[in-house]
């Protein structure tokens, strides 16, 4: 019985949020802009699916669960693989000034980045 309240609850929740999409047009004026309109539209409708999204899937618990048992799953296995080995680069650059290379070297005009 439990089961059936919640989805009752759920539904209607969901009806008003997608029939706002249909209000909203219902008393939006006539000489609005076609591209008005489609702008209004579109961000109605990716905000609907975002409050879907949150409500049902990021907010859900058994979501938030599976994503965090994930989660440890991938750092512990990225930072304690004893097959996965780290390199670390390291580069020298050496710039000699303009004149005689020989000179430039022994009066210590040599500079290391």
């Amino acid at each position: 019985m439990h089961g059936h309240r919640r989805l009752a609850k759920s539904t209607l929740f969901l009806i008003p949020l997608f029939g706002m999409h249909y209000t909203v047009f219902a008393f939006l004026p006539e000489n609005t802009g076609e591209t008005a309109r489609l702008y209004i539209e579109l961000g109605l409708g990716s905000f609907q699916g975002f409050v879907v999204a949150l409500l049902y899937c990021f907010l859900n618990g058994e979501v938030q669960a599976e994503l965090k048992r994930w989660l440890r799953k991938w750092q512990t296995q990225s930072h304690l693989s004893p097959g996965k080995k780290r390199r670390i680069t390291v580069t020298q650059i050496t710039v000699l000034e303009r004149g005689d290379p020989q000179a430039a070297a022994c009066s210590g005009n040599v500079s290391s980045l």
